[in-house]
């Protein structure tokens, strides 16, 4: 039995895109329509043999709660942590739904769970992220795998693939590598582990990169204000995370950097938004991209 070695994920994981940075933002043509997308997803639970509902072989109810928060961020729900009032906050109209058809054709709650001492690895692949499909993998174009793995808190929160399409900082993405987003269990959904990140944002904010996103400093934190873009000419330039929640980062030009966007590093009780911008991105993304668009008429969900 081969077991990856786990440190060695703490410094790719980091490495959510990877892409070159030297083009100017293209126009992306504005969505004027007001389809509502609801996407199916396939949550792979893997845990280390405890009963379902306890240690890393989390319930059926957090999992549905992770959903919601996700359909909450997403859809910008009123009375919910995920609406906002800011006036660059906008909807998405993208749901995501559980799985009720498997790849075989039989009925499912959308839901697997693996022993990890159960699965044998048998590549030399050092990239951990393409070992998952060993864990569970259903048909990248009907479906959105999440794998949930048993790492530690705070040390790696998530990763996500990401879309290959002619869009700036998208167009050298690899269109046959291994398709979805990790979660560390620890992160996945509401749970009492400190440091902020425990209300189920850190889905939310990869789910932001599977559909096309950067972070807010671009590709690489720490460089000069100009170097690198997020492709979103409302998201005010940041070089770096902003980690706090009083709102009152300055960004590269002076204006208020947007510590409550999702795709800012901060603590989950302050992420409430999506710009326009970045809405437009994602929905363009899903309607055009070869290895997304097919998600929307999947029929492995009833969307009536």
């Amino acid at each position: 039995m081969i077991k990856k070695n786990i440190l060695f994920v703490l410094s790719i994981l980091l490495l959510v895109n990877c892409s070159n940075d030297d083009e100017m933002t293209a126009p992306i043509p504005e969505d004027t329509t007001e389809t509502i997308y609801i996407i199916p997803v396939v949550i792979h639970i893997i845990h280390s043999g405890e009963a379902i509902g306890t240690g890393y072989n989390l319930s059926n109810e957090r999992i549905i709660d992770q959903l919601k928060t996700l359909n909450n961020d997403f859809r910008k729900k009123e009375g919910t942590l995920g609406h906002n009032t800011h006036p660059l906050g906008t909807d998405v109209k993208i749901e995501f739904k559980l799985a009720e058809t498997a790849p075989d054709g039989n009925a499912t709650n959308g839901i697997t769970r693996v022993n990890f001492n159960d699965i044998v690895i048998d590549t030399t692949n050092d990239w951990f992220f393409d070992t998952l499909p060993y864990y569970g993998y259903w048909n990248k174009q009907n479906y959105i795998n999440i794998w949930v793995f048993p790492f530690q808190p705070n040390l790696v929160l998530g990763q996500s693939s990401v879309p290959f399409i002619d869009l700036p900082g998208l167009n050298d993405a690899d269109p046959n590598g291994t398709t979805g987003i990790l979660i560390t269990t620890p992160h996945f959904g509401t749970s009492d582990v400190v440091g902020g990140s425990n209300l189920g944002r850190t889905l939310t904010h990869e789910m932001g990169h599977f559909l096309g996103l950067e972070h807010l400093w671009g590709k690489t934190e720490n460089a000069n204000c100009t170097d690198f873009d997020d492709y979103c000419n409302d998201t005010p330039s940041v070089s770096r995370r902003t980690e706090n929640c009083n709102g009152t980062t300055a960004s590269c030009n002076g204006e208020i950097a947007l510590t409550e966007n999702y795709m800012d590093y901060t603590k989950d009780a302050c992420m409430n938004m999506f710009t326009k911008d970045q809405v437009t991105r994602m929905r363009y993304v899903l309607k055009n991209s070869t290895v997304r668009k097919t998600l929307t008429t999947s029929t492995a969900i009833n969307r009536e």
